[in-house]
């Protein structure tokens, strides 16, 4: 399930240890800091995935969210189904479960 707001005390939220990507046919788990987008981790682990905006408006870096929970920051390109469907944007999401897995699209 995906949450379109992160929540004002996301410091007491849930954070997973690593974050699960499937990224160019390949799985990679990644150190995950709590409070870090996925962009921000797929940075620090010097992966290179499509984004442009980084204000969640323009969807380039959609990914959908394989197992876990991401909060988005801004979210102003997907609707409700995206969201119930399972997609996420990496440049606003931020994993709020103990598990986070996403496959970046494109």
């Amino acid at each position: 399930m995906v949450d379109a707001s992160l929540p004002d005390d996301s410091a007491s939220q849930p954070a997973p240890e690593e974050v699960v990507v499937h990224l160019n046919s390949r799985i990679h788990r990644l150190k995950y800091r709590q409070g870090d987008t996925l962009l921000e981790t797929l940075r620090r682990a010097n992966l290179l995935t499509p984004f442009v905006c980084e204000q969640g408006v323009c969807g380039t870096c959609m990914a959908r969210l394989l197992e876990g929970e991401v909060s988005l920051r801004e979210n102003h390109v997907l609707s409700e189904h995206d969201l119930a469907s399972g997609y996420t944007l990496v440049c606003q999401g931020v994993p709020c479960s103990a598990e986070c897995e996403i496959e970046v699209l494109g």
